[in-house]
């Protein structure tokens, strides 16, 4: 069987993984920019077991995949390899216009004792995460760490590289041609092109629309390494930052969104740039709730699009109305935390394996649109 898998991303390096775990050796994994230069690379690397509980099958895939990334964390040595641990998180909230009086917080409190700012809310800050049920990863390191070992079995990546036609027969696709004007056969082809997949479109007119929303995130370094606790915020309804410690001390803190953009209205990967003033707000707030990071010095101003799809759930499966395409995107903000079950579940719809193996993915068939939904904004 000859695969190309077009996305180089975590969700695209997942799939060439479990493929060729389950002994498919002839893997072509095509990007058009670097391995992991969008929001693969650009994440925070937060994963928690039991957030997605807004859509059951969601849910369960979730708690599939949280489990799968501590079984490739053993394998890889994902502590030194890439930043893997399980931390602890908690929610807050800050107030500008808030009295003294509800402001102070505990002094004698365990955890958070960084986190002190003079308009935090004291009766906010909860505990909504232990290392039982949430975890982290550096994204970058990730992809990187599995793409090596892809290499090493023989799996082919071509980087500066982008399909820019597929062959059809009926409805199946034999081939695609490329960039650098060579042509690759398949017998399945894989699209894991993150907001882009949309794109795809003039490829396959029956594959769902695919959006992308646009993200911000700043990376500072403290002159105090931070414990591993991850802080949920909210600012008066304004906007939600996040603060990641990282174990190798530094802090992502993200948080300013825009509204989503179709698929073709995206810049490239590689050209995506900062909004004015959005990363400067990242580091106002995190130095208003923190003297240490205050005084850190900001390593990195960076932006990405995450992945949307109409309903807000993951499109994973095989493109209607084809014998041979399958796509995997729209992960939206979960799409480090679904990369391991998405990639096993992908693998395992493309290989058939026994059914009483397979990971539920019947929610994310791609076949559930239609063409008279709107976007729903999330």
């Amino acid at each position: 069987m000859k695969v190309v898998i077009c996305g180089g991303g975590i969700i695209g390096n997942c799939v060439a993984y479990y493929l060729g775990e389950s002994g498919i050796t002839d893997i072509t994994v095509v990007e058009r920019d670097k391995l992991a230069n969008a929001a693969s690379g650009k994440a925070g690397g937060f994963l928690a077991r039991d957030w997605c509980c807004e859509c059951r099958q969601l849910d369960i895939f979730a708690k599939t995949s949280f489990a799968l990334h501590q079984e490739l964390a053993t394998k890889f040595d994902g502590k030194a390899s890439y930043d893997y641990r399980r931390l602890e998180a908690f929610s807050a909230s800050y107030d500008a216009d808030l009295k003294k009086s509800e402001t102070e917080l505990d002094s004698k409190r365990e955890h958070l004792k960084w986190f002190n700012g003079p308009n935090i809310v004291a009766k906010s800050c909860n505990s909504i995460g232990t290392n039982e049920n949430v975890a982290q990863l550096h994204p970058y390191k990730f992809v990187d760490t599995i793409a090596e070992y892809n290499l090493s079995r023989g799996i082919k990546v071509l980087e500066d590289t982008a399909i820019v036609s597929v062959k059809t027969e009926k409805a199946k696709a034999v081939g695609v041609e490329l960039s650098n004007q060579t042509e690759l056969e398949c017998d399945v082809l894989v699209l894991c092109m993150g907001p882009w997949t949309g794109a795809a479109i003039e490829w396959f007119d029956s594959l769902p629309s695919c959006y992308g929303q646009k993200g911000h995130s700043i990376v500072i370094l403290p002159k105090t390494e931070l414990p591993g606790e991850a802080v949920f915020m909210e600012l008066g309804g304004q906007f939600s930052p996040e603060i990641y410690p990282r174990p190798d001390g530094q802090v992502y803190v993200c948080g300013v969104t825009e509204n989503p953009l179709p698929s073709n209205d995206l810049p490239l990967p590689g050209t995506i740039k900062p909004t004015e003033n959005s990363c400067e707000k990242l580091k106002d707030i995190a130095g208003k709730v923190s003297d240490i990071l205050c005084e850190g010095e900001v390593l990195t101003s960076q932006a990405c699009y995450l992945p949307l799809t109409h309903d807000g759930l993951p499109i994973i499966g095989k493109v209607p109305q084809t014998e041979n395409v399958y796509v995997a995107a729209g992960h939206g903000c979960w799409g480090i935390l679904n990369s391991a079950a998405t990639g096993k579940s992908l693998a395992q719809l493309i290989t058939g394996c026994n059914e009483d193996e397979k990971i539920n993915i019947e929610a994310f068939n791609p076949g559930r649109f239609n063409k008279s939904k709107t976007i729903r904004h999330v």
